[in-house]
């Protein structure tokens, strides 16, 4: 891809590494934070499908590289929603772990920035994992995003668990592979979480320990704190989707919030040109072309050791 073009200037690098000295910083983390280690969702896709016709089936759809069309595909076929989660599962446990010891790994950089919460919208363990390097007590908590799974399933943040760089979360939006049942992988899940997730937004539960689908820390989290998307496409319709669903609060307190994202990925001139416009007017956000390991090493230079 050759050197990154960022629009992210010495005075946005000096606001994001004061926040994360003040520990005001979330890093929210894209399936590019794990590329190449973990394949990006169309590859996923595609090699789900291939998989799917060797037992004889012919997938009809055109485009194989949509992951929650792949999977609403599966799931309908097979008559069964965990169907595709199960292989998803399988398919990441099956893949190696990154090199946690190369201190430019996009895991390990944010681990050592020795934040309290850490999102994400990946299915594997690699932030924990990096995170427990050091804090060997971090926790991974999910979203209970449809009513079977808040009340069937508890989480520390019921007892009033409160995140701390001594004692870091790594919250799963979309669930993860030690839980597939958790997982938001096919176009129903999607839809599903979107409007589950929106109900229990618009609502202020009163009892600080009432169980909820995103727990009150993490809003806080996604409100009140610079979001660093790491590993992300501003392509995405699904990004799009999560910043305009969940982060859609911060849009009367932008000028009061920074957040920095990272792009993982290679456009023309054209289409960065409209995406910097199009997500500055609507979210103010700082835009840092390049891949997550590149944004890494760039981070780590200005942060330290």
């Amino acid at each position: 891809m050759g050197s990154p073009t960022t629009i992210l200037h010495d005075r946005d690098w000096q606001t994001l590494i004061y926040k994360i000295q003040n520990r005001l910083c979330t890093p929210f983390i894209g399936a590019g934070a794990s590329y190449p280690v973990l394949p990006l969702g169309g590859e996923l896709a595609k090699a789900l499908v291939e998989e799917d016709e060797r037992s004889g089936a012919r997938c009809p759809l055109k485009d194989r590289t949509d992951l929650p069309k792949v999977a609403q595909y599966l799931a309908v076929t097979h008559d069964d929603g965990t169907w595709p989660k199960l292989k998803i599962r399988d398919f990441i446990k099956k893949q190696r772990q990154p090199d946690f010891s190369d201190p430019n790994e996009p895991h390990r950089v944010l681990a050592d920035l020795e934040l309290p919460i850490y999102l994400t919208t990946n299915y594997d363990n690699f932030m924990v994992t990096a995170l427990r390097r050091k804090q060997p007590q971090a926790r991974q908590e999910f979203a209970r995003w449809t009513r079977k799974l808040l009340e069937e399933n508890s989480s520390e943040f019921d007892d009033g668990y409160d995140p701390s760089p001594q004692n870091p979360v790594v919250f799963h939006l979309h669930g993860h592979t030690e839980f597939y049942e958790g997982m938001v992988a096919s176009e129903d899940d999607y839809l599903d979480f979107l409007v589950n997730i929106s109900k229990d937004l618009g609502s202020s539960p009163s009892d600080a320990h009432k169980r909820t689908m995103l727990p009150p820390r993490i809003r806080r989290a996604i409100t009140s704190s610079t979001l660093l998307f790491i590993g992300y496409s501003l392509g995405d319709i699904n990004f799009r989707v999560i910043l305009r669903g969940l982060v859609g609060s911060l849009e009367r307190a932008a000028k009061q919030v920074n957040i920095a994202v990272q792009f993982a990925g290679d456009d023309p001139k054209e289409l960065k040109e409209y995406l910097e416009q199009y997500f500055q007017y609507t979210l103010q956000l700082k835009v840092f072309w390049g891949t997550a390991a590149e944004f890494a090493q760039k981070l780590r230079s200005r942060w330290g050791p």
